[in-house]
């Protein structure tokens, strides 16, 4: 929970506690935008404004045309699904007009917003456009931005940005493994964490990626410490992108 990530839970936080209709968390491929909607599915915002609250976590990725609709009907009335679009429509319709008045809340959580056709994200902005107990939060990568229409894009009323860690983050985070691990002094070397910097953009999934086999090296050559000539050597071992230069 670096202070971006922190900023991003807050900000979602806000729209959920203020019953916002449409917020979007966007940022690039790796950033770790699904780990945050995981982290606020697994754990709800709890204040006296919403007592009651459930949450919903789903990706849009290869979704057809009225799958959205189909699986949350099949969420919002405990497993049972109807043979139709327009009879899961109206138990989609049923189940927030009795949450209306049993001042119920729901929060959609929705990955891979990009990845959809266009169909499937006409589906979602309809949910939208009913004045439904709602709120939902989806994810963009910002490089397919321009994937997402402009219908959809329009609705969000906060767009929360998860940048790239600085170079302070991805140190405090190798740090932090050091101390998770158990090991009182750095494991990495302050060249090694330069390094993974460089060859990482800041990109937390390829952080962890080039710390994780880093680790598994040092362990293997039995170094007590990881170095910079180590990060050089297992980023051969990734995709070009990572490869030293």
């Amino acid at each position: 929970m670096g202070a971006t990530v922190e900023e991003a839970v807050a900000r979602i936080e806000f729209l959920v506690n203020n019953r916002r209709s449409v917020g979007s968390l966007i940022g690039p491929s790796g950033v770790g935008k699904s780990t945050v909607l995981r982290h606020c599915h697994n754990h709800p915002p709890v204040c006296a404004e919403v007592p009651n609250l459930q949450i919903l976590r789903v990706s849009m990725m290869g979704l057809q045309a009225g799958e959205l609709v189909h699986r949350l009907a099949g969420w919002l009335s405990g497993g049972l699904r109807a043979d139709d679009y327009w009879a899961d429509w109206k138990s989609v319709c049923d189940y927030f007009r009795a949450a209306q008045r049993e001042d119920l809340h729901t929060v959609l959580l929705i990955d891979d917003t990009e990845s959809c056709n266009a169909a499937a994200e006409a589906d979602l902005c309809r949910l939208l456009s009913m004045n439904f107990p709602l709120t939902v939060i989806f994810s963009v990568e910002t490089q397919l931005a321009s994937a997402v229409s402009r219908s959809l894009i329009d609705r969000v009323e906060l767009q929360v940005e998860l940048p790239p860690w600085d170079y302070s983050q991805t140190t405090d985070y190798l740090m932090w493994v050091g101390r998770h691990l158990g090991r009182s002094e750095p494991i990495f070397s302050e060249s090694a964490v330069q390094r993974i910097y460089q060859l990482s953009g800041g990109i937390v999934r390829r952080i962890s990626q080039l710390s994780d086999l880093a680790l598994v090296a040092a362990a293997v050559s039995q170094s007590n410490y990881v170095d910079a000539g180590c990060i050089d050597q297992v980023a051969w071992e990734l995709p070009k992108s990572f490869s030293a230069a």
